[in-house]
């Protein structure tokens, strides 16, 4: 860019942060009001255009007027020769200010020639041999403004300006550095209409500006791509071939339409002359394998922001397209290790809750068989009565079988928390496994219920842990034997290809559809009257999906569930 560093005035105290979230949001803006400044200088006619963009200016920057000053150092004349306003603020360009001396505004002339920036967040600051500017100012109700000058060849041709009328402004670094920028770009239809307005726009001098635009082309910190009306890359800047990561022979020529990481509905857009924004995952792998081009320095997926424009002509006719892309894909990787972050913490408030909610069940749990085993024990130790008696024991066995399964449930939940649960892998027949389970859960079955299973199931071996099988099924038929208070809870498995699908199913109380959806999670509890941590459902998934298997629940309330789990029959898995 090809300014002075200029002086900065009141402007101290306001330093730019270039790593926030309001530097991406202005550069984001920056980029789509950058796009349609190009566009208006390359369709308009040159006069038409700058007022065009200067509309654009006024609206990126949310002020009350804009206005461009050349400077004739000949005549010693300063003319605005293009100003833009806002709704209900009056103009005075034409009473004012065309053609003014330089004798008649010597301050702000002499700040400008030197190159140097104005900018004024209350023009009652302004010094006292700025009496004649701040006079003009006043009589157009100004509170606030910032102009800087405009460069050509190196030299200032004049400046553009920002007034504040409604309010008082306090200018950031932000607004200095993005109108910069804009002054750049407007400089080449500011010589234009100049070099037309004098009648010496000669061949050359055009050449001089098209070299200049190729300049600010290439120096564009975004992709710029252009095509002719066919699609066919006719140039593009330095920036986008960093982004691509390839080089100018090898792309030039290559048809847009036919890229294959573009959307269709994007080319059709374009195609009917409509402007196209959107997000890109841009993916180098297709690029390579489809052949439309070579990017052998990068392999994999970069996330763009892309804007298409169709250029037209005076008919409306496509002559052209335009792309200006945006790599955004340092600030996607934020943004997803700042929702990694954000994820992580939910989970750990997440298992701040259940441990609370883990600690409040385990005193009820705890306590309930506990008292009952110290309650029963006192009272048996002054019965006599042997019935009596028997009676209370065989409530305290039942208590303390209550207490151990809590207390093994609890131990193994802590090892899966650790990740230390083990785990044995050998070969073993199912049949036997279920016989034995069934023999010892047959005494703690409920009067009107009986525990089925087939002598008849055929003998099915599998590679599997041994221990922990024991385990889900007996949880199974635990779980069944609290909600089933008639009728049956019947074991039995099938084997289907590869796997072997085991099942417990009870005539018990059933479970609705929501609870079903959750009843594998820790701590879930279809029926808050029933004993039980809640643990044991989802240690049984933990186990059945590390051996390699699938665990799930049939259920209808009032008709009782079925509690399943599959398990491949030979597991890959070696012994822990």
């Amino acid at each position: 860019m090809n300014t002075s560093p200029g002086s900065l005035i009141n402007i101290s105290n306001n330093e730019v942060d270039y790593k926030g979230d309001n530097f991406l949001e202005n550069l984001i803006s920056l980029r789509e009001i950058m796009s349609k400044i190009l566009k208006i200088l390359i369709n308009f006619e040159q006069g038409a255009a700058i007022d065009h963009a200067l509309l654009k200016v006024l609206e990126f920057f949310d002020v009350d007027r804009v206005y461009i000053g050349i400077l004739d150092e000949k005549e010693r004349m300063v003319d605005f020769t293009n100003e833009v306003t806002c709704d209900g603020i009056l103009s005075m360009r034409e009473d004012l200010l065309r053609r003014l001396h330089t004798e008649d505004v010597p301050w702000w002339i002499k700040k400008i020639s030197n190159g140097e920036d104005i900018i004024l967040n209350d023009i009652e600051s302004m010094p006292v041999e700025a009496c004649a500017e701040h006079e003009l100012l006043k009589i157009q109700n100004v509170q606030s403004l910032i102009s800087i000058p405009v460069f050509y060849e190196g030299k200032v041709r004049g400046f553009i300006g920002l007034d504040s009328v409604k309010l008082k402004r306090f200018w950031t670094a932000f607004d200095l550095e993005n109108l910069r920028v804009f002054a750049d770009i407007l400089s080449i239809a500011i010589e234009r209409t100049h070099a037309k307005g004098i009648a010496k726009y000669t061949e050359a001098e055009k050449l001089k500006s098209e070299s200049k635009f190729q300049i600010i082309f290439d120096k564009l910190p975004w992709g710029v791509e252009l095509y002719d009306e066919n699609g066919n890359l006719l140039d593009l800047n330095q920036a986008d071939l960093n982004i691509f990561q390839t080089s100018k022979n090898l792309v030039l020529g290559v048809n847009m339409f036919k890229n294959p990481n573009i959307p269709k509905w994007v080319n059709k857009k374009l195609k009917k002359g409509e402007d196209v924004e959107f997000r890109l995952d841009y993916n180098f792998n297709t690029v390579n394998e489809s052949g439309y081009y070579n990017s052998d320095n990068f392999k994999g997926i970069k996330h763009l922001q892309v804007k298409g424009v169709p250029l037209k002509d005076i008919d409306n006719s496509i002559f052209g397209y335009l792309y200006m892309v945006f790599d955004d894909t340092e600030n996607q990787m934020k943004r997803e290790e700042m929702w990694q972050k954000e994820l992580e913490l939910a989970k750990v408030k997440e298992a701040d809750v259940l441990k609370s909610a883990f600690l409040a069940n385990m005193s009820h749990e705890i306590r309930t068989p506990l008292n009952a085993i110290v309650g029963f024990s006192d009272i048996i130790a002054e019965t006599y009565d042997q019935e009596e008696r028997q009676t209370y024991l065989d409530i305290i066995h039942k208590n303390n079988d209550l207490l151990l399964q809590l207390i093994n449930d609890v131990l193994d939940f802590s090892k899966i928390e650790a990740g230390t649960l083990d785990y044995h892998i050998e070969k073993l027949d199912i049949k036997e496994i279920c016989g034995e389970i069934v023999i010892a859960n047959s005494i703690k079955m409920k009067p009107g219920v009986n525990l089925i299973f087939s002598n008849n199931l055929p003998s099915i071996s599998l590679m599997t842990d041994e221990k922990r099988i024991i385990q889900v099924i007996s949880n199974f038929i635990n779980n069944a034997i609290k909600f089933t208070n008639e009728g049956s809870i019947t074991l039995y498995y099938e084997k289907i290809d590869d796997t072997i699908k085991v099942c417990v199913k009870d005539t018990g109380i059933g479970i609705n559809e929501t609870d079903q959806k959750h009843i594998f999670e820790r701590f879930v509890k279809a029926n808050t009257f029933k004993q039980g941590t809640g643990l044991g459902l989802t240690i049984s998934k933990t186990i059945i999906e590390y051996l390699g298997g699938n665990i799930g629940v049939d259920s209808e309330v009032g008709k009782g569930s079925t509690f399943w789990f599959t398990l491949p029959l030979n597991n890959p898995k070696k012994t822990a």
